[in-house]
């Protein structure tokens, strides 16, 4: 069927090439966003259903427990990306994809239809964990997947605009993840939301990826990998070459993803941080993160299209410069405990934020050929993300329990740092061709 697609494509005219692009460019956009609400739902209502996995005198400590087995999913990432990865290289784009959004899914489903511990005793937990270990096994293959995708869709003019759909679908998903949440806990009452309300968002996110699978399943196989697997060049080990190949490549997506950081200190962690080092009233911090998140939603193709025009190092280096010279002023700010100061920063972070994440998808995209695109993204940026993404919270929270709010500034300029001495050394992909 791919071939058949290759082969018509010059009889189509103009105008139905560009819908056929468009349709498959939002297809894969949208299933990356159902893949990523399913993620995103369980740390909006960690705090409402703890109790019933965790039973605990101390709401507290069943939280942290809780929590915990949402960082567990981190460790799985690396795993999934290793198994997932050389998929994507030797069987197609697609059917990886496919994959990833059926394994998340049956993550959202054993967590909504799993009994409480007063069920079922300590099996609770130990299906809430395996659920998050599923999950986490799946993001490992849904990001360098879908980003792959979509750019091996895009034309070379547009390669990082099209791309950044990809990160506009994790923004989107997870505006759409915080209103499904704000609805279940306005609506439902308390006793019952705690009981079985908090179910329903994640029967939502099963039903949400059998649709994902629905979408992802009649999209085109990208024209490149359709290319290589015609002409029988497809990489037999692809982790282990993209690493013995491009081992520079691999050094540059993993110092790209330290970013990770700051994606998870101000679109997470953002509001608790200000709370607990500002005294600023908590629901005053997510009603900025919201305004803040629409911004950065806004900003992504944006920065996207300006790179598709003077090229890729710029906006990463202005994105780390911003860090690393705004980082301690925006962290000293949100001590005031003010909401005008901390949505000043939590803007300006999200703007920043929007630079690197905007033309991330391209730049991970043109640095391997396309063989190894996929494992050669995946294994670096999964590792970095469980070794910063899941523990950025919790380092921030440590240095505020120390009464050292400022040292996650410190922290901040570090990663900056070292991102910004490796972009200045990057050569610039803008225009590069991907085969």
């Amino acid at each position: 069927m791919a071939g058949q697609t290759t082969r018509m494509a010059p009889a189509l005219s103009a105008a139905a090439v560009q819908n056929n692009v468009f349709s498959t460019i939002a297809g894969g956009a949208i299933g990356n966003l159902i893949e990523w609400y399913d993620w995103t739902i369980y740390g909006l209502l960690a705090g409402v259903f703890s109790g019933q996995f965790f039973p605990s005198d101390d709401e507290t400590s069943a939280l942290i427990k809780t929590l915990i087995t949402f960082a567990v999913g981190f460790l799985m990432r690396p795993v999934g990306s290793i198994v997932l990865s050389p998929m994507g290289d030797t069987r197609g784009r697609r059917q990886m994809l496919a994959l990833t959004i059926i394994l998340m899914g049956i993550g959202s489903l054993i967590i909504a239809l799993t009994p409480s511990y007063q069920s079922i005793g300590v099996a609770a937990p130990l299906l809430l964990l395996f659920a998050r270990l599923l999950q986490g096994f799946s993001a490992g293959g849904e990001f360098q997947g879908s980003t792959v995708f979509l750019a091996e869709h895009a034309p070379m003019e547009r390669r990082a605009l099209v791309s950044s759909a990809q990160l506009i679908s994790i923004g989107i998903s997870v505006l759409v993840a915080t209103g499904v949440a704000a609805l279940t806990t306005t609506f439902i009452p308390k006793p019952a939301l705690s009981d079985w309300g908090w179910r329903i968002p994640f029967l939502l996110g099963a039903l949400f990826s059998l649709y994902g699978v629905y979408l992802r399943m009649r999209l085109p196989e990208t024209p490149h990998f359709v290319r290589i697997e015609q002409r029988r060049e497809l990489a037999r080990h692809p982790i282990l070459s993209a690493l013995r190949e491009h081992p520079l490549a691999s050094l540059r997506v993993f110092a790209t993803q330290m970013g990770t950081v700051q994606f998870y200190l101000w679109t997470v962690f953002l509001p608790t941080y200000a709370n607990r080092a500002g005294n600023l009233p908590l629901d005053q911090g997510f009603k900025g993160s919201l305004i803040s998140l629409v911004i950065f939603v806004i900003a992504l193709p944006i920065f996207a299209a300006i790179s598709d025009r003077i090229g890729r190092k710029p906006i990463l280096l202005f994105t780390a410069g911003g860090f690393f010279v705004l980082a301690y002023p925006m962290f000293k700010l949100l001590e005031n405990g003010d909401f005008t100061s901390f949505l000043l920063v939590d803007i300006v972070g999200c703007v920043l934020l929007a630079g690197v994440d905007g033309v991330m998808a391209a730049v991970f995209s043109e640095l391997f050929p396309t063989k190894v695109r996929t494992s050669g993204i995946g294994l670096p940026y999964a590792i970095c993300s469980a070794i910063f993404g899941g523990t950025a919270p919790l380092i921030a929270a440590a240095f505020i329990d120390a009464k050292h709010a400022s040292w996650t500034a410190f922290y901040v300029m570090a990663i900056s740092l070292i991102s910004g001495i490796v972009f200045a050394f990057m050569p610039e992909t803008r225009g590069k061709p991907l085969d």
